[in-house]
């Protein structure tokens, strides 16, 4: 049975990176029986998770979201919200399962090649798939716009930097999507790796932090840290709000809430732009759960750090985070999969890509 479990894992994760852009909508009706039903099943769920071998942070935090569900501004839109907290809870559960780890990292370095490849066609106008006869194109991998496309490389990444080679490939999706955020999450992930593994040359962190910094303002995109229009303000209005509802507004309405409570200061500086996500993971959990939310989200973090201690796996999940800080990757069903994944990959005590290099 051990043996199929990387095969169950790996096929929803797969299918969902192959989806092409499209647009999903779950039509439920208030306190139907079926919504009451699945509600009512994912509340039983959510206890049953408690006797799972898994941190008891995450325990923890997958009770809160849904006892936060009766707390939040939007109960409907919470509830509905926790069903696919549900789900990533318990696969979760089923990846920690796996032993060998050898047909999951193949298949991400076959997805990786494939999504290069796409990248290239798109690069040279010869995508007849996605951007056929776009003069620019509109999506960039299979995903969306290039920030997402970008994103959604660096969460892959952990899996796919023990072979060095990916560095480079990964390095020039981020130049060529000139997204800033991706170089700065790799160059964390990079710094990251020799700090812990090569301490002898510690002071190229230096130089790749600098590096990173010079291409986000070449880019411009660092003004979008800074500028009005930006997610600066977004920022410091979300822990404004935060600080008035410490509990949090409930999971899932960040979209339908903030930009109605986000103020005039910052729709009109951004017509337009409805700030759908915050554009920082740890933020939007914040607003959404609350500061109980955070805390057990940043402490199951904290926990899964004190016990990791290879080089690259720590890099890995310092890419995730990097990410997570100016992106959205949590928000994105592609992503979601894949990080949890990688985060039970992170808690198996054996040394897998020390073995499993070889193989690749």
């Amino acid at each position: 049975m051990k043996k199929i479990i990387p095969i169950i894992a790996i096929i929803p994760m797969i299918f969902l990176a192959l989806t092409p852009p499209t647009s999903i909508v779950l039509d439920c009706s208030v306190n139907s029986t079926l919504w009451l039903w699945a509600t009512f099943f994912s509340g039983f769920l959510a206890f049953l998770f408690l006797y799972q071998k898994v941190s008891v942070w995450l325990k923890l935090l997958v009770v809160w979201c849904f006892v936060s569900s009766f707390l939040s501004r939007a109960p409907f839109i919470s509830f509905t919200a926790y069903w696919s907290i549900i789900v990533c809870a318990y696969y979760y559960a089923l990846c920690r399962k796996i032993d060998d780890w050898s047909f999951v990292l193949k298949s991400l370095q076959a997805l990786f090649l494939f999504l290069c490849l796409l990248v290239i066609m798109q690069g040279i106008g010869k995508d007849t798939l996605l951007n056929f006869k776009h003069a620019t194109p509109a999506i960039t991998s299979t995903i969306g716009n290039k920030m997402i496309a970008s994103s959604f490389m660096c969460i892959l990444a952990p899996f796919l930097i023990i072979n060095p080679l990916n560095w480079i490939a990964l390095f020039i999706i981020s130049f060529i999507t000139a997204s800033s955020g991706a170089v700065m999450a790799l160059s964390m992930g990079l710094g990251t790796l020799l700090w812990v593994g090569v301490k002898k040359l510690r002071w190229v962190i230096v130089a790749v932090i600098l590096g990173a910094l010079l291409v986000a303002a070449l880019s411009g995109d660092i003004k979008t840290f800074f500028s009005k229009a930006g997610r600066g303000p977004v920022w410091a209005k979300t822990v404004e709000l935060c600080v008035k509802r410490p509990l949090g507004y409930g999971i899932g309405t960040y979209h339908v809430l903030f930009p109605y409570m986000c103020g005039a200061e910052i729709r009109d500086q951004a017509p337009g732009q409805e700030w759908n996500t915050s554009h920082n993971d740890f933020l939007q959990v914040l607003y959404e759960t609350g500061f109980p939310g955070l805390v057990l989200l940043l402490g199951w973090i904290v926990s899964i750090v004190r016990n990791v201690k290879n080089p690259l796996k720590l890099a890995g999940l310092a890419i995730l985070v990097g990410t997570m800080l100016v992106h959205f990757p949590l928000r994105v069903c592609q992503c979601a999969f894949i990080m949890l994944m990688f985060v039970a990959f992170l808690e198996r005590k054996s040394d897998e890509f020390k073995h499993k290099t070889a193989d690749l």
